[in-house]
């Protein structure tokens, strides 16, 4: 699946970089089916003469220059495989060689079991000589795949039991259908079809469809598949001998992927990566389906693609089948927190490795994608269903609701259902048509609130599945219109803290306690929970020590003191995956006050300093933090009736969290080695080396046409998204008509 289309046309959106941004915005968080784009190009291994590939055909001409490593003459019991025959003019064995080698770059050892003479008044001589053959392959530990490219009819009894044994000893063996127009494959294609490492081969012409004379699957449905059984591309006449000659290849070169595979895991690689073909499913005629050529297999990254972390290859999980055709590759999006984003992935260094990183299939083979292609970053910006909630909050409520008091227990309840689009799609996707990649479906979402006075001194408010913000957030404490409620500028981010976690929706509660009502000063204990598991399972929990004072009738100040946990990521990133961590506690500072400089206006601000310590996790690209030392501000003027009755506008200047100082050792896996580990680019970075520093400007304004009617204007402008220079810019512009009930 590839990234989701930008699109500029639904509202007035600008974006510009020196570079394509390939990466998406807005953190998207439903696990997306194959969001990892497996390349076409797969990495194999040096050792190559390691893997082997045995054919027992009519032996090779040695003039021809094929990899051939010893074999024998089992049918004249000498060293010479001199090809007799004069098949095609090259030798029946000579071709089945060179369309193995169409796909095998390994050594093909020949075992010769026929002179080639298909008048089959030799064929007691050819019997004897194909069970000397195939226990030969059995004794040679080298031979991962055996080839049965000359057929031999009848009598079964012998060779069976000596199948049987090489796929036991871990060995791939293909067995030609045979070419006797039979609705069957032949007698010793139906003796060996159970073995686990036995794949039965039919032949195609080169458009796929099955030849007249290739036995069709029958009985061995379940492990048949079918190749171009054709010796060239201008041939008339083919059959299944070069079919399971060309499958032998495949196979070895699946070895070559992963010297690890068992003969059975091998087989199922190739079945996975059928075809489907003939009556829907595996069918009596193509069986499990055809395969067009090697890249249909060796490019079918089957079950869910893993980025390793650790040298040590993961065990292979081969995932459950059904059967009846192949199965493609399928990832994960991959979260990452915003103050991390532009060391680790948007930077050139970091960006271009990551482009060519290593990945693995169920089966342990190697692919490379784009990894840049599955991330989200999660900037906190630009959130429309966090933007579009704010329009219908009230002067004295969190969210727009049905509210009731209960005066006896002086406590007030309000409550909310609604259906919504996720939280974190960003305005890019917002707008995107129906069918594109960053639809998400919608969900239904419940919030509420409960805010009790304890005692003359005491308040109690709790609340669950609400912006945290608008609890803990430096602009809480403006004066508000009666319309409006508070400040409603576009991303969300503005006056925000660390403390409140990561999420625009969040589980929180809070204890005030104020000497008096007259009193100026007051004390809040609350805490932020934050369990998004169903998302990027980001899971916090924020602890914070909040002390205010109200200096005069226009100007107060709050500050805030805390910490906030992250179980399993880091600084807004998602829980666990390749850029996750065991846990990050950060101890954070935040001030904020406001101050009213006319009857319409309030100047509001907030800064704070966070102090990350992070404890690395085994299954990461990310390991060994240092303290992370990090800061954001941000500077704003709200005004209330400032141009008529029930209008109110805004003006932000911010930074976002930046980490100032800090260090991790960051490993991109880019190959597999000779001893089948994998190997690492490892790199110690500097996370504050992004060479820029994001500041945002924004503003709006909102008025009421009428009782009914509300318009809206929204301006939003970053410049260096996530602190890259790289990055240029991102601005929006939007208009916003809402009638009201």
């Amino acid at each position: 699946m590839s990234a989701p289309h930008i699109k500029a046309n639904a509202a007035s959106t600008t974006s510009q970089s020196k570079a394509t941004r390939k990466v998406r915005r807005g953190t998207a968080p439903v696990l997306r089916k194959a969001a990892l784009m497996v390349g076409a190009m797969c990495l194999t291994l040096s050792n190559a003469q390691a893997q082997q590939v045995a054919l027992l055909d009519s032996g090779v001409d040695p003039d021809r220059g094929f990899n051939i490593a010893p074999g024998f003459n089992h049918f004249l019991d000498n060293d010479d495989t001199t090809d007799q025959s004069d098949r095609e003019g090259e030798g029946h064995g000579t071709v089945s060689v060179r369309v193995a080698s169409e796909s095998f770059t390994g050594e093909i050892v020949p075992l010769v079991v026929t002179d080639g003479d298909l008048t089959r008044q030799n064929e007691g001589q050819v019997r004897v000589a194909r069970n000397a053959a195939l226990a030969d392959a059995l004794q040679r530990d080298s031979v991962r795949v055996v080839g049965i490219t000359w057929g031999t009819q009848g009598v079964v009894d012998t060779a069976s039991p000596l199948i049987a044994d090489l796929s036991r000893a871990n060995k791939v063996v293909a067995i030609m259908a045979g070419n006797d127009v039979a609705a069957n494959p032949n007698a010793l294609s139906r003796a060996s079809f159970n073995s686990t490492g036995v794949v039965i081969v039919g032949a195609t012409d080169g458009e796929g469809v099955l030849l007249p004379e290739s036995n069709r699957a029958g009985v061995t449905a379940n492990k048949y598949v079918a190749l171009n059984g054709l010796p060239s591309p201008s041939a008339e006449s083919g059959g299944t001998s070069w079919a399971a000659a060309r499958l032998s290849g495949i196979a070895g070169a699946v070895l070559l992927q992963n010297p690890n595979l068992t003969a059975a895991q091998v087989v199922d690689v190739i079945l996975e990566s059928a075809e489907d073909a003939g009556a829907t499913g595996v069918d009596d005629e193509y069986g499990r389906g055809i395969i067009r050529n090697a890249q249909q297999v060796l490019d079918n990254a089957i079950g869910t693609p893993t980025v390793p972390t650790e040298p040590t290859p993961p065990p292979v999980t081969p995932p459950s089948t059904d059967g009846g055709g192949g199965g493609g590759g399928a990832g994960g999006v991959l979260l990452l927190g915003g103050a991390l984003a532009g060391a680790l992935l948007l930077t050139r260094k970091p960006k271009t490795k990551l482009e060519k990183t290593l990945v693995l299939d169920a089966y342990g083979r190697t692919f490379q994608t784009d990894l840049t292609q599955s991330i989200e970053v999660n900037d906190g910006t630009l959130h429309l269903n966090q933007f579009f909630h704010s329009f219908t909050q009230q002067a004295d409520s969190k969210f727009a609701a049905s509210q009731f008091r209960i005066p006896s227990l002086r406590t007030e309840v309000a409550f909310q259902a609604a259906s919504l689009s996720d939280p974190r799609i960003d305005f890019i996707e917002y707008f995107a048509t129906p069918g594109d990649a960053g639809i998400e479906p919608r969900q239904n979402t419940v919030s509420f609130s409960v805010a009790s006075q304890l005692t003359q001194k005491v308040a109690l408010t709790s609340a669950y599945n609400v912006n945290p913000d608008q609890e803990f957030g430096g602009a809480r404490d403006l004066a508000a219109n009666a319309a409006f409620g508070k400040s409603a500028f576009l991303s969300g981010q503005s006056f925000g803290s660390v403390l409140s976690g990561f999420s625009s929706q969040a589980n929180t509660s809070s204890f005030t306690y104020r000497p008096s009502n007259a009193s100026k000063a007051s004390i809040k204990l609350g805490l932020v929970s934050i369990d998004e598991s169903e998302r990027f399972n980001q899971d916090s929990l924020s602890t914070i020590v909040e002390g205010s004072y109200q200096l005069n009738d226009n100007a107060g100040v709050s500050l805030q003191f805390g910490q906030i946990e992250e179980k399993g990521s880091v600084l807004g990133g998602g829980g666990g995956g390749v850029f996750g961590v065991d846990n990050a506690v950060t101890y954070a500072i935040n001030l904020s006050g406001n101050l009213k400089v006319a009857q319409k206006f309030s100047i509001v601000g907030n800064y704070g300093l966070g102090h990350t310590s992070v404890e690395s996790s085994q299954s990461s690209l990310l390991k060994d933090f240092s303290g992370l030392r990090s800061d954001w501000y941000s500077l704003g003027l709200i005004g209330n009736n400032v141009f008529r009755a029930k209008d109110q506008l805004g003006f932000a200047f911010s930074q976002p969290l930046k980490i100032q100082s800090g260090e991790v050792d960051y490993s991109i896996p880019v190959g597999r080695l000779a001893d089948t580990s994998i190997g690492f680019d490892t790199e110690r970075v500097n996370l504050s080396d992004t060479n820029a520093t994001e500041r945002n400007l924004e503003a709006y304004y909102r008025t009421m046409l009428s009782d009914k009617i509300e318009l809206g204007g929204f301006v939003s402008y970053r410049n260096n998204p996530n602190h890259v220079r790289d990055d240029g810019y991102e601005s929006i512009v939007m208009a916003t008509i809402r009638f009201w009930k």
